[in-house]
Formats: structure tokens, sequence, C-alpha cells
């Protein structure tokens, strides 16, 4: 009880982290201008050697290490409630584009802050969601936020938003690399998306392909897996029947909020919880107009739910049989926090009150 030394380290790291909360905003500032002036500097990938090639992948493995170092520390030490997220900005640039005819190539090219809105992916053309104007919705416009950030041709963003947006051009690039990695060594982006990332590098460097390749390439598309499965041998996919009810509901973008459960289709109600099976990417032009968010199956990981989280929509996953329990015009009570979801009979009672 009489101990100091207790206390005494307590006191130095609430001091150290004091200092770097103050010095964060900085520092995040100083990352992205490098990592902008890189990304400036980079020439296309054809024109790269082979070295080149791995080098530039090799920077990109420390870029993404000190971004989500810098991304991780800001989300834990400062207070950006209210500002501007990538996202919203995002979809400004990407209704004011559709207005004007370009193609996802040149809206990426012309405003790539729509990025923010689209998972990394190797396999597969690059698609942007389709635009707020094209459901007959107006664009959504957020509130501008205090400027900790603001590059050539980008919108002001907080400090983690800024370092985010960043993650997502770096992945971008990696997708652009691997690419051309995989028409260097006459492979698919299919099968190179089958190397280990050492296996890559190692093929650049003049190695050989790895022996098992060939057996690592997937089997042709089949039919949709089911919410909840085992891999049986030779992975055969087993449908998993729950047990006890199931794991329960997770929530993955916190608050509460009651509305009209609604399947995307049709006219949207003006209190729209959208109910669906999968995290849809597509499906983040609507994010600024729904109520809460419900799904079968995701994770909070997913790029729907971290969408989800910056726009503040209550947002539930794991929800077993959603779509049949929840039929479009069910009234629904969603707490986006513990992931409960109920019938509402808010308007039940209120007319038996009157």
């Amino acid at each position: 009880r009489v101990n100091p030394l207790p206390g005494a380290r307590r006191l130095a790291a609430a001091w150290r982290t004091g200092r770097l909360t103050r010095a964060l905003p900085d520092l995040a500032l100083d990352l992205t201008a490098d990592i902008d002036r890189r990304l400036a500097e980079t020439p296309p990938p054809a024109r790269l050697s082979r070295a080149d090639l791995a080098a530039l992948l090799r920077w990109t493995r420390s870029a993404l290490a000190a971004l989500h170092a810098q991304e991780a520390l800001a989300g834990a030490l400062l207070r950006e409630d209210g500002t501007r997220t990538a996202a919203s900005a995002a979809l400004t640039a990407l209704a004011e584009h559709r207005a004007r005819g370009l193609t996802d190539t040149e809206t990426v090219a012309a405003a790539p802050v729509v990025l923010a809105l689209t998972p990394p992916r190797l396999t597969g053309p690059l698609r942007l969601p389709p635009g707020a104007e094209e459901n007959g919705e107006r664009p959504a416009v957020a509130e501008k936020g205090p400027a900790a950030e603001k590059g050539p041709g980008l919108p002001a963003l907080p400090a983690r938003e800024a370092l985010r947006l960043r993650i997502r051009w770096i992945h971008q690039l990696q997708v652009h690399l691997v690419h051309d990695a995989a028409r260097r060594t006459t492979l698919s982006h299919r099968a190179v998306a089958l190397l280990r990332w050492h296996e890559l590098l190692r093929t650049l460097d003049g190695d050989g392909l790895p022996k098992d390749l060939a057996q690592r390439l997937p089997r042709p598309d089949g039919p949709p897996l089911p919410d909840a499965f085992r891999l049986a041998e030779d992975a055969v996919v087993v449908a998993e029947r729950p047990r006890d009810g199931g794991a329960p509901a997770r929530g993955v973008s916190g608050g509460r909020a009651a509305g009209t459960a609604w399947d995307g289709r049709g006219e949207r109600p003006e209190d729209a919880v959208l109910v669906v099976r999968t995290l849809d990417p597509a499906l983040a032009p609507l994010l600024p107009h729904l109520t809460a968010l419900v799904a079968q199956t995701g994770s909070p990981l997913s790029h729907l739910a971290v969408l989800a989280r910056e726009f503040k929509v209550p947002a539930v996953v794991g929800a077993a049989d959603a779509v049949r329990r929840f039929t479009p015009g069910t009234r629904l009570a969603v707490d986006g926090t513990s992931g409960d979801i109920r019938l509402d009979d808010t308007r039940t009672r209120e007319a038996a009150d009157r």
C-alpha cells in the first residue's frame, strides 16, 4: 500500500500516452505525405523490372504495417466523432462522376477516394457500387469536420480516415503489382492468388513455381455456401445445423434503431431496416439512407460492416434465417451493440394508449 512504484509507473505511462496523443496527428500527416509521394513517383508496373517489381511489393508490406499501426493508435487515442469519413466523401464523389457518365476506371483515376467503397480483390475486374442517383436517391453529402489531412484533389479528412484511405490505396497498388507478376509468370489471376507471399517473391527473383500449385486450383463455382458449414474430406462442404438455437447474432455497429424491414427491392421505406443474406459491398450507397442493417452471415471485419460503423448505422450479422423470419414490412427493433433483434410493437402500444 505504501509502495510508490506502481503509482509512479502509471504516471509515467500516462505522460507517454499524452505525448503520443498530441504528436499522433502530425505523425499521421507525415506518413500520409510520404505514402502519397511514393505512390505519385511509382511508374506503371509494366515499366518495372522483375527486381524492381519485387522490391515494390516488399515496400507495400512495410507501408501497410506502418499505416495499420498508426490507424490503430488513432482509433484508440484520438477522438474524432462527428468528423467526415472517407466513405461519405467517396459516395459524394461517386455520384458526381456517375452523373458525368464516367466509367468505373475513369472514376477511380479522377477520384481515387471512391476506392473506400470497394474491398480489394485479385480476381475479376474492379466494380464500383451503383451510385445513389441510380437508385433514385439523392447523393449523401456529409458534414465537414476538422481538417487533419487534405491531399491533392481530396476532401479534408481526419487523421484516422486519411490513414485508412491510404491502406486501401496500397491494397489496390498490390493488386496491380500481383496482376503484372501473373502476366510475367504466365499465370491466371486466380492461380496467382493461390501463391503465398514468399512464393510470389521467390518466383519474381527467378525461382520456379511451387510444384503443388495445380492441386491448389479451386473447383468450378457451385451453389452458394450455406450460412453455417464445415469442410469434410476432399474439401466437401457439409451444411451445419445450429445446435440449441445456434450461435447468437453479433452486433457489429453500435446503436439502437427501430424501423421497417426491407429486402432492397421495390420502394424503400423511410425508416428502412435492410435485411439481407450476405453483406454485399455493392450495398454501400444505401447505407446513408438506412435505419439499421441485418444480415444472416458476415463478420465485424467485412467491408460493409466497417462502412456501417463509419455511417453510424446499427448493424447485426449472423442473424439465423433472418430473410425468412423478417419479411418486408415487419417492424423491427435492432440493437447494434448486443446483436438483439426483436419485433417492434411500439406502434401497437401507442395505438392502444390513444
